[in-house]
């Protein structure tokens, strides 16, 4: 009786646990990609194919000394956008007591829904947030923490991983998720959660709650500094680049995404000899039993794209990172492992060293500004705004979308942008639609015969990263 008792209870446990992780979820397949959408063709899905017909596509627009100048410049422009390094040691505590307290009133005054499609209750955000996010233990004065992270992680509006959807059944945007954060992010600790779960954090470009188990804490600033600011470094320029425990590559540790920035450890002279097949060497942070930071040796293979410093700032390198992205999936706050438009945006331009915003409001501030107009409006200007554009620098915002311009073929213009869907037809009720979810290029007729209208319809503004 009692081993029957046992599996009911195990059996009641896992249901609970898959009604609230959405582990049960069921999405369609993925479409296989890269998609051939629009008027676009298969030479159209190669990097070369735009690189070539710009002039001076090699031409550097930024040394690394104004890109510096230029991260100063998104900082001063972008609240969000923070030097991790320049956060000062204490913190007055009613800052941020009122953040949180304001983050958890928002979720709680919105109509979402769980995994069951079930409204969510106010006792959920009563009940069991509250007394995690312990807004009352915030001290008058926070001394600030300093961690970095192990592995890539996600940053949420709440200490949860339960999903609360807008709508019914999307459970692909789960409105708690703001982004991922990468291997070796820098952070500021301000708060932990009651049961020591979960820290809130500054990260150089989000605040949120991540899981304490994957932040390592330094026992300075300087400490962190020296590994996570090091000028000596790996840069990871492809899609991601497998890291290793050891020299052999047998057992593997994680894969680092473009972007990500690995400290170098002291090269041994094996590796130094020419023609070496030796795996690069790098320092990997990990956490100790009591929270703090261990920091050991890793190994990346010599054939991974990864470069020892930032690709130069070209038309045709952003390009190049654009592309090697195509055909990856698209992923909202980078759930599933993907990248939604903004996040697939950051990840090509973070790649060269550039502080830039996670948030596609933020990015179309950044850089030269070429245009605002009204969705459905202002055509004449728009055409006349894009036949000036420069491939790769300019981005094209519409309402929650963010895409990077390739250039101009007879009447068309084509973009590179990872989405979810393109609709398909005209009533709002029914919202018809064939999946995408990938990083894909087309022209700017996707979605032009649906209730939505255009990618050009909707465009909102444009700017160059420059």
């Amino acid at each position: 009786m009692r081993k029957i008792m046992r599996l009911f209870f195990f059996t009641c446990l896992m249901s609970v646990f898959f009604a609230v992780s959405g582990s049960a979820e069921e999405l369609p397949p993925l479409p296989r990609g890269p998609m051939i959408l629009t008027s676009a063709t298969q030479a159209m899905q190669n990097a070369d194919f735009w690189i070539r017909r710009i002039e001076g596509a090699e031409r550097v627009v930024k040394t690394r000394e104004e890109i510096e100048k230029f991260n100063e410049y998104i900082r001063s422009l972008v609240r969000e956008n923070v030097d991790i390094f320049r956060l000062d040691f204490r913190r007055p505590g009613k800052q941020i007591a009122d953040q949180l307290q304001l983050e958890f009133n928002t979720l709680r005054n919105r109509k979402l829904f769980g995994v069951d499609n079930q409204y969510v209750q106010k006792s959920f955000f009563d009940d069991q947030i509250k007394p995690l996010v312990q807004i009352d233990k915030v001290p008058s004065t926070i001394r600030m923490k300093w961690g970095a992270a192990v592995r890539t992680t996600s940053v949420r509006a709440l200490p949860t991983m339960v999903k609360l959807l807008e709508d019914k059944g999307d459970v692909e945007f789960d409105q708690l998720q703001f982004t991922l954060i990468k291997l070796w992010t820098p952070v500021g600790i301000y708060h932990s959660s009651s049961n020591g779960q979960w820290l809130y954090i500054q990260a150089p470009y989000v605040r949120g709650w991540v899981k304490a188990k994957d932040i390592a804490v330094f026992p300075s600033r300087d400490d962190l500094k020296k590994y996570a600011a090091s000028d000596k470094f790996f840069v990871v320029t492809g899609e991601s680049a497998s890291v290793f425990k050891d020299p052999a590559r047998t057992t593997l540790l994680q894969r680092a995404s473009m972007g990500t920035v690995i400290p170098r450890a002291p090269i041994p002279s094996s590796q130094l000899a020419a023609g070496s097949s030796e795996p690069y060497t790098v320092w990997m942070p990990y956490r100790k039993s009591d929270g703090s930071a261990g920091v050991a040796k890793a190994y990346i293979s010599r054939k991974s794209d990864v470069q020892r410093n930032y690709p130069v700032y070209s038309q045709a390198n952003i390009l190049r990172q654009a592309f090697k992205l195509l055909g990856f999936r698209y992923g909202w706050g980078g759930q599933y492992n993907g990248r939604d438009c903004s996040g697939f945006v950051h990840d090509v331009f973070l790649s060269f060293g550039i502080a830039f915003p996670r948030d596609s409001k933020q990015q179309s501030l950044v850089g030269i500004q070429l245009g605002f107009f009204e969705p459905f409006e202002e055509d004449i200007q728009k055409e006349k705004a894009l036949g000036s554009l420069r491939p790769g620098l300019a981005l094209l915002k519409m309402p929650k979308h963010q895409m990077i311009y390739l250039g101009q073929i007879g009447k068309q213009h084509y973009v590179i942008h990872s989405t979810w869907a393109e609709r398909t037809g005209q009533d709002p009720r029914k919202d018809e639609k064939n999946r995408i979810n990938q990083v894909v290029v087309s022209d700017l007729n996707l979605n032009g015969n649906s209730y939505i209208g255009s990618l050009f319809d909707r465009i909102v503004s444009i700017n160059e990263i420059e």
